[in-house]
């Protein structure tokens, strides 16, 4: 009997390798996921873009393996392989220790491996040199592209506000960036209004970040690239315009801009993308341009009802079921700053069914929360007779055209509205508004397999507590650990006594 259980138990240890070696399967068990990619990773990989290559794209990971987070980028990269069902390559090469490989990698894509180097490249032979004898690009050009290992780190000002600490890894972020962008190959171009607000002045800062860095980082996260333009003057929108943003308007639109932008939202697969500023009324042209199309912009501002008569605009928003691309969002709540302006929907109007108009709506409050339409006066208070009650509607999109399958490209425009231009300040913006932007920005333009929640891989952990929260804190801190230390002290004392 004893030979014979022996005998199974190396039987049952064959058979288990023998199915591990064909069924692979690995599981990420740590509390924040610090092992596995976001569900957006994984749309790109196994989109038909990345499918139905038929050669796969290499990635070469040249990082020193002294590099801090090295295992941790690295099991990030292989979770890539993984998904990619074979598509994607990655080879890991250590410049320092392999000092002719990366020769050879320098002089096929003119790289120094002075600090760490990511290379992506989508072409169909990868052994081809990136420029040619004369020092001119190749025409595959387009489809590679080169990350500085230092762009895989966030930095933030440390405790004396000089010297900057990591607070975040965003391999996942650029990676997934860079292999849709090589697939692709030349972005398109995302334009934006920007004699109709204050981009200008943020332009001309690159130092300091503002709502127009943000953009253009969400842009580039799809393989768009954000290009400003004056509409003043303009005869035309340029034809090659993926979609179009106008963002904080403070400037009303002439008659002619208004038309203007009319014959771009009548073309094939028009993009509109428009957040309004909640600091002054909706421009009359603009408001009229969103009326025609079935959204209302109202003259309030979302505030918390009774609330000691104070204004408090920050409000928690709902984000709404209905746009089949936000479904990985539906029904999850996120806290908005700043101000807000209430939207409607004229959703049973006869217009908007003989213009083929479908509306969804994208965030909403509770019920607890109301429009105050003498949000300049004090204190403020709900009125019913002039006020707007909630729920209130934030954020709605629309598509003109075939309404019958969302997700299909046969569509003839798609519009997004957002009542509130706070989320995208970058010291207030929270990961699912940038996850949820960028998939709307996505959406507009065809490119939903970047759709989802993106990657959480934080280094330090952030506490968003109000003030009562942090009352109780510093109270728990200043008297309370104090005090149960105390309390061991004379427990000890008086064992020790005795």
């Amino acid at each position: 009997m004893t030979w014979i259980k022996l005998f199974l138990l190396c039987i049952i240890v064959i058979c288990l390798n023998y199915v591990g070696c064909h069924e692979y399967y690995r599981r990420d068990l740590t509390e924040d996921q610090r092992y596995d990619i976001s569900q957006q990773s994984i749309n790109m990989l196994q989109s038909p873009e990345i499918q139905n290559r038929k050669t796969p794209i290499k990635i070469t990971f040249a990082f020193l393996r002294t590099t801090q987070n090295y295992t941790r980028m690295r099991s990030l990269l292989e979770e890539y392989e993984r998904y990619s069902n074979g598509k994607v390559v990655v080879d890991y090469v250590d410049p320092l220790r392999q000092p002719n490989k990366a020769r050879e990698i320098s002089m096929i894509y003119g790289v120094e491996f002075r600090k760490n180097q990511v290379v992506i490249d989508a072409r169909e032979d990868t052994e081809v040199a990136l420029k040619d004898s004369a020092g001119n690009y190749q025409p595959d050009a387009a489809h590679v592209r080169i990350l500085s290992g230092d762009s895989f780190i966030v930095y933030a000002p440390g405790p004396d506000g000089k010297s900057m600490k990591a607070v975040a890894l965003q391999i996942e972020d650029m990676m997934t960036a860079g292999i849709f962008g090589a697939a692709n190959g030349e972005p398109r171009k995302m334009y934006i209004a920007a004699d109709k607000s204050n981009f200008n002045e943020a332009m001309s800062n690159s130092n300091e970040e503002s709502i127009f860095t943000t953009l253009s980082r969400l842009c580039r996260s799809v393989n768009l690239q954000l290009v400003p333009i004056r509409l003043g003057g303009l005869q035309e929108i340029p034809e090659d315009a993926a979609g179009f943003m106008i963002v904080g308007s403070k400037y009303d639109l002439t008659p002619q801009e208004a038309e203007v932008l009319q014959r771009y939202w009548d073309r094939p697969n028009a993009a509109l993308f428009i957040m309004l500023e909640p600091q002054q009324d909706t421009p009359k042209q603009l408001y009229r341009f969103l009326r025609e199309q079935g959204l209302r912009p109202q003259n309030d501002r979302v505030m918390l009802r009774n609330r000691n008569k104070r204004s408090v605009f920050e409000i928690n928003a709902i984000f709404a079921p209905g746009l089949n691309c936000t479904k990985e969002f539906w029904n999850s709540s996120t806290g908005l700053e700043g101000e807000s302006i209430s939207l409607i929907l004229d959703s049973d109007n006869a217009s908007m069914e003989h213009k083929r108009i479908t509306p969804y709506p994208l965030l909403v409050t509770t019920e607890e929360y109301y429009g105050e339409t003498k949000y300049n006066q004090f204190p403020v208070q709900f009125d019913a007779h002039e006020d707007n009650p909630g729920p209130l509607m934030i954020g709605a999109a629309l598509i003109r055209g075939n309404s019958g399958d969302v997700n299909q490209t046969k569509t003839t425009g798609r519009l997004v509205l957002l009542g509130n231009t706070d989320l995208l300040q970058p010291r207030q913006i929270k990961p699912e508004q940038r996850d949820f932007v960028r998939t709307l920005i996505a959406w507009m333009t065809d490119r939903e397999e970047l759709r989802g929640l993106g990657s959480r891989h934080d280094l330090t952990v952030k506490l968003n507590l109000d003030r009562n929260a942090l009352g109780v804190l510093e109270l728990l801190t200043n008297i309370g650990l104090p005090l149960l230390a105390l309390l061991i002290a004379l427990i000890i004392w008086n064992t020790r006594r005795h």
